[in-house]
């Protein structure tokens, strides 16, 4: 499972190791790769321009009350904004492998007053969450780092509730832009489709007003 951040593997304190997944959904032997991003670089401004958070959440139709897990959350950039939309009878579940960033997000939460915001260290693997927790599980230029695509997924799957939700935001070949990743490291949109219906969902929406990334929204099946 991938260093959970805004493009890749965000360090505080060192660097960390991802490693891609091929296209089987799979580990690619010697595909491993070293990636250092300034945690400060997540919530740069200029993000906003491209990123287009309120719209992305207005597509994902949160509701109040509902349970949100973000996968990869690093410094919070939208588990925050989650938290304030679903509102004081919403959970959202701040995810990360990183352990500074998840102590980030909870300093985060916790000096803005949001309560509704958990930030949980997770494990490699999977989300780390109990069955039937999550409406929406977000997954945003996380998705490559996967070790296990498909286990990975199947275990997403169980964590949702029936009906619930995956939504998955990945930079694609338009992304010529500082903190991309490399076009042979992506996972194009038709090979996400592919996969994440292999693990037993349906394609429920395909947006295209975000000019870097593809974003897609799945139903469990």
């Amino acid at each position: 499972m991938n260093a959970f951040i805004l493009l890749f593997v965000v360090i505080m304190l060192g660097s960390s190791t991802l490693h891609a997944a091929d296209s089987s959904g799979g580990t690619a032997g010697g595909n491993s790769f070293n990636v250092s991003v300034p945690a400060a670089y997540m919530d740069d401004p200029r993000r906003g321009e491209w990123q287009q958070p309120q719209k992305v959440l207005d597509y994902l139709l949160i509701r109040e009350g509902d349970t949100v897990a973000d996968v990869g959350a690093g410094t919070g950039y939208f588990a925050m904004l989650f938290a304030r939309r679903v509102g004081k009878s919403g959970i959202v579940y701040a995810l990360d492998v990183d352990e500074n960033m998840v102590k980030l997000v909870a300093k985060r939460a916790k000096k803005e007053n949001v309560a509704n915001l958990k930030a949980r260290l997770a494990p490699f693997d999977s989300p780390g969450l109990p069955q039937a927790t999550a409406d929406l599980v977000f997954i945003c230029d996380t998705y490559l780092f996967f070790e296990n695509r498909g286990e990975y997924l199947r275990r997403v799957r169980e964590s949702l509730k029936p009906g619930g939700r995956v939504a998955i935001i990945s930079f694609n070949y338009r992304a010529e832009i500082p903190g991309a990743p490399p076009r042979h490291k992506m996972v194009s949109r038709e090979q996400t489709i592919s996969e994440v219906k292999q693990a037993g969902f349906a394609l429920e929406a395909d947006f295209h007003f975000l000019p870097y990334q593809d974003f897609m929204v799945f139903t469990k099946q």
